[in-house]
C-alpha cells in the first residue's frame, strides 16, 4: 500500500481515537437497584403515612360534624319539653319522689336490652297529625255539645290542636349487621296518635300511651294512678297502661363512645357532679359499675313536677372507630375521641308558678 494510505489512516486514528467498549457490571446494577428500591420504599411509606393522616383527620372531622348535628337536634328537641326525667325517676324510680321509674313502661326493646341504656326522656307537645286536624276542621260545628261528638274526633284534642308525646334517647352498643361504630344514639317517640292510627274512625290512641296530665296521674307518676300513691310503695300503684308500648327506636347518630371517661392514669372514671343537677343515668357505686358514659346528661328542676322551666346539660363523646383509616386497636378505649357539650333551658311548662 502507498505511503499516502497509511498517513491518512494514522490521521483518522488521531482524529477519531478508538475507545474501549464500556457498560454496567452486575454488581453495579444490583447496587443501583438496591438504592432505587430504598428511595422508592421511603417515598411509598411517606405517601401511605400522608394518606393515613388525611383519613384520620377526615374521620375526626366527620365524627365531630355528625355529633354536632346530633347534639343540636337533641337540644332543639329538649327545648320544647314540658317535663324532663332525671336519673332518680328514669330507670329504677324513687320512693322519696314517688316516681315508679320510667324503664318499666317503655318498649322491651329499649328497657330490657342490656346493650341499650335510656339516657334522656321527656314529654313534649306536638301538633296533631294532619288527618286529625282535617277531621277537627270538618266537625267544628260539633264542639258546641261535647257530649255528642262524632266518632271521628272522639278523644281528639281539637281545640288545642296539640298532643303530648314521650321522647326517649338511648345509648345503644349492639353490634348487629349493618351498624356503624361501637355505639350510637337512638331516638324513640310515643305520641298520642300516629299517622296510621289517625286514619281510623274512631281514631286509635297509640298503644301504651296514657295522658300524662289526666287527674289520675302526672309526669312524675306516669303511667300509674297517683290517687292511691304513697311515698313508701310507689311501684305498687295501679298501672294505667292496658298494654305496654311497642315499636323501635331510630338511629340518630353513629360513632359514639360506648365506655365514657378515663382518668389521667388511663382507668375508667366517673363524671363529676354539678351542684343542683341530677346526673342521668345515675352514678354507679364505683367506676367499675359505672353505666356507659359516651352519652349522658345533667337535669335540673324535676322537683317542680313540670311547673317551672328545667335546665339540661347534654354531653356526648364520639369515637371514630369504624370510619376509614381508623382501626379499633384498643377495644377498651376510644380512638380519637371528640367531646361535645351544650346547655338547654326548656321552654314548655304545664302551668306557671310565682
Amino acid at each position: 500500500m502507498s505511503r499516502a494510505f497509511f498517513q491518512r489512516r494514522t490521521w483518522l486514528h488521531l482524529v477519531y481515537p478508538q475507545t474501549k467498549a464500556s457498560g454496567f457490571t452486575l454488581l453495579e446494577l444490583l447496587v443501583a437497584m438496591v438504592i432505587g428500591g430504598i428511595i422508592s420504599a421511603g417515598l411509598l411509606i411517606l405517601v401511605v403515612q400522608l394518606i393515613q393522616a388525611n383519613l384520620r383527620e377526615a374521620a375526626r372531622s366527620d365524627t365531630q360534624r355528625d355529633l354536632q348535628a346530633a347534639i343540636d337536634y337533641i337540644a332543639r328537641d329538649v327545648r320544647e319539653a314540658v317535663y324532663v326525667y332525671d336519673g332518680n325517676c328514669l330507670l329504677d324510680g324513687s320512693a322519696a319522689l314517688a316516681c315508679p321509674g320510667l324503664r318499666k313502661y317503655l318498649p322491651t326493646s329499649i328497657s330490657e336490652n342490656s346493650r341499650n341504656t335510656p339516657v334522656l326522656a321527656f314529654w313534649r307537645v306536638d301538633p296533631l297529625p294532619q288527618v286529625l286536624k282535617d277531621r277537627c276542621q270538618s266537625n267544628a260545628d260539633s264542639f258546641a255539645n261535647p257530649q255528642t261528638l262524632p266518632a271521628a274526633i272522639q278523644g281528639v284534642p281539637c281545640l288545642s290542636g296539640r298532643m303530648y308525646s314521650l321522647v326517649v334517647y338511648s345509648l345503644n352498643s349492639e353490634q348487629t349487621t349493618g351498624v356503624l361504630g361501637r355505639a350510637r344514639i337512638r331516638r324513640y317517640e310515643l305520641p298520642q296518635f300516629t299517622t296510621q292510627g289517625g286514619t281510623q274512625i274512631p281514631p286509635q290512641t297509640t298503644r301504651g300511651w296514657i295522658d300524662p296530665i289526666r287527674k289520675e296521674t302526672d309526669f312524675v307518676a306516669w303511667p300509674l294512678d297517683k290517687s292511691t300513691m304513697t311515698t313508701s310503695t310507689p311501684v305498687s300503684l295501679q298501672d294505667k297502661e292496658t298494654q305496654r308500648p311497642d315499636g323501635t327506636s331510630l338511629v340518630l347518630t353513629d360513632f359514639v363512645d360506648q365506655i365514657g371517661l378515663y382518668d389521667a392514669a388511663g382507668n375508667k372514671a366517673q363524671p363529676f357532679e354539678i351542684q343542683g343537677y341530677q346526673l342521668t343515668p345515675k352514678r354507679g357505686a364505683s367506676a367499675s359499675n359505672e353505666p356507659p358514659r359516651g352519652f349522658y346528661v345533667y337535669v335540673k328542676g324535676t322537683d317542680d313536677r313540670g311547673t317551672l322551666n328545667q335546665e339540661v346539660v347534654i354531653r356526648i363523646q364520639g369515637d371514630a372507630v369504624g370510619r376509614p383509616g381508623i382501626a379499633g386497636v384498643n377495644l377498651t378505649r376510644p380512638v380519637m375521641p371528640v367531646s361535645l357539650e351544650t346547655r338547654v333551658l326548656t321552654r314548655g311548662v304545664t302551668s306557671k308558678t310565682e
